[in-house]
C-alpha cells in the first residue's frame, strides 16, 4: 500500500532548492526556522529573511520541540523531526503556503514511544527519506536503546507510523550486535540504485567513519551477511583519520559524492568529500576521500552540512552561531583558498539560539516549476536543470509526483514548460 506519507508527494510543489530557503533546528529556544534569502543577495540579513516554522505554539497543539536532534526535507516539502527530548519524530509541512508548519493540519506525530511496533526511538539521531520518500530513522543507543535503523511506513494511511507493523527494523542486531553496543548511528543519505542503498555515519571509537546498507535479498532488513558494509573507515588509502561527527550529506554537484563533517585531532573541523572512483561500492582507495575544507579557529562548532546543486556548501556553526557558505572560486574542488568561505546567516541571539540542523526547502517566493534554474525566465537551460538534477536522484526531478523518477518525469516537465509560468 501507498503510505500517506508518501501519497503527499502528488500535491502540486514548489521546485525543491531553486532558491535560498533552509531550515533551522534550534534547540535552545525549542523551534524550527526558516531561512531565506529573499533578496539573492548571497546573505541572510534582511527583515522577514527569517522567520518562525515551527514551535510548540502551533494550532493543532502538536508536541514542540525540546532537544532536536535530526531533521531531513523530502523534495515535496514534508520536514521530519527527530527530537531527543520528546523522544518521538514530527511530520511536519507547510500546506498553507504561508511559510511555516504553524496551522491546522501541516503537523503530527509520526512516531514515539507510544507506538505499536515496539520500535524504541528515544534518541532519533538521524532522519532520512529514500529516492521513494520512505522515512527512515536512526536511534544510537548509549542509554537509549538498541543501536539500530528503523522504516517506517504508514500502512492504514492515518499519517502516522504508530500502529503495529509500520515501523521495522532495518539495521539493527545483524550489524550492530545486541542492544546497545558500541556503534553509534547518526546521519543518513540514500544514493540511486535498483534498491534503496543507504549510507550511514557512525561516530563511536574505533567505528568512526561511513557505513553503506542495502536489501540484498530482499527479507525487509539491511543488516544480513554482506548487507551491511563498510564505505569509509580508518582503513581508508586516503591516509584520512575518520573522526567524530554527525553529519553526512549528498554532494548534489558532485554526482556519487557525499560529504561528511568531523573534528580531528586537535580541534579540527574538516569537510571531507568521499567519491567511489573505482566502483566497488567504497571510499576506501586512495584519492577517494579529500579535506576538501578544514578550520582550526577557536570557537568553530560545526554540526550540519548542506550541499547545493550550484556546487556551494553550508556549515552550520553553533559556536560561532552562524551558517558559513563556501564557493569554489576557483574551481580545484577544494574550498581553502581566499575569498571561498564567508558568512552566509549571523545570528543575533535574541531571535535564534543554537544554529544545528540544516535542511534546504523549497522557498515559498518560488512559484512556477518549470523555472527549474530559478533564473525568472523559461529557455533550454531549463531542460538542462531538469536532467541535472534527474541523473542526481534529486526528488524536485519526480515531477508528476508518484514517487519514482523516470521518463514520465520528463514528459511532465515538457508539459509545465510548455503552459509556462503563471
Amino acid at each position: 500500500m501507498r503510505n500517506a506519507l508518501i501519497a503527499v508527494c502528488a500535491l502540486p510543489v514548489a521546485a525543491f532548492g531553486q532558491a535560498d530557503a533552509h531550515l533551522l533546528n534550534d534547540r535552545a529556544n525549542d523551534s524550527v526556522w526558516q531561512i531565506h534569502d529573499a533578496n539573492g543577495n548571497g546573505v541572510i540579513n534582511e527583515p522577514g529573511e527569517v522567520r518562525l516554522w515551527f514551535s510548540a505554539a502551533n494550532a493543532p497543539g502538536t508536541i514542540g520541540p525540546d532537544n532536536p536532534t535530526a531533521l531531513a526535507v523530502r523534495g515535496d516539502g514534508y520536514a521530519a523531526m527527530g527530537d531527543q527530548g520528546i523522544a518521538a519524530v514530527l511530520g511536519l509541512r507547510d500546506l498553507n503556503g504561508d511559510a511555516d508548519a504553524l496551522d491546522a493540519g501541516e503537523s503530527l506525530v509520526v512516531a514515539d514511544a507510544s507506538n505499536a511496533s515496539g520500535a524504541v526511538l528515544s534518541f532519533p539521531a538521524g532522519v532520512a527519506f529514500d529516492l521513494a520518500g520512505v522515512l527512515y530513522v536512526s536511534n544510537p543507543g548509549n542509554a537509549f536503546g538498541p543501536d539500530a535503523v528503523y522504516r517506517l511506513e504508514d500502512l492504514n494511511s492515518d499519517g502516522d507510523c504508530q500502529d503495529a507493523g509500520e515501523i521495522t527494523e532495518w539495521v539493527g542486531a545483524g550489524a550492530f550486535g545486541p542492544g546497545n553496543g558500541p556503534w553509534s548511528p547518526q546521519e543518513m543519505v540514500f544514493v540511486p540504485g535498483l534498491f534503496p542503498i543507504g549510507l550511514l555515519r557512525n561516530s563511536s571509537p574505533g567505528l568512526h567513519g561511513v557505513y553503506r546498507f542495502l536489501d540484498l535479498n530482499g527479507n525487509g532488513r539491511a543488516d544480513d551477511a554482506g548487507e551491511f558494509t563498510v564505505y569509509f573507515d580508518a582503513a581508508n588509502g586516503s591516509g584520512i583519520t575518520p573522526a567524530a561527527g554527525f553529519a553526512l550529506e549528498r554532494d548534489l554537484a558532485n554526482a556519487g559524492s557525499i560529504y561528511i563533517l568531523q573534528t580531528a585531532s586537535g580541534g579540527v573541523d574538516q569537510l571531507i568529500r568521499l567519491t567511489d572512483k573505482d566502483g566497488d561500492s567504497a571510499a576506501q582507495s586512495a584519492g577517494e576521500a579529500v579535506v576538501a575544507f578544514e578550520t582550526n579557529e577557536a570557537g568553530f562548532t560545526g554540526v550540519d552540512v548542506v550541499s547545493a546543486a550550484d556546487g556551494r556548501v553550508f556549515l552550520s556553526d553553533n559556536s560561532g552561531k552562524r551558517v558559513i557558505v563556501l564557493r569554489d572560486n576557483d574551481t580545484d574542488g577544494l574550498f581553502m583558498s581566499a575569498g571561498e568561505r564567508a558568512d552566509y546567516y549571523v545570528s543575533g541571539g535574541a531571535q535564534v539560539g543554537d544554529i544545528r540542523q540544516l535542511a534546504p526547502i523549497a522557498a515559498p517566493a518560488v512559484a512556477c516549476y518549470a523555472d527549474c534554474n530559478g533564473d525568472g525566465a523559461l529557455n533550454l537551460s531549463d531542460f538542462g536543470c531538469f536532467t541535472t538534477k534527474f541523473a542526481l536522484g534529486d526528488p524536485y526531478a519526480d515531477c508528476n509526483g508518484d514517487g519514482v523518477r523516470n521518463l514520465a518525469d520528463f514528459g511532465c516537465f515538457t508539459t509545465k514548460f510548455a503552459l509556462g509560468c503563471p
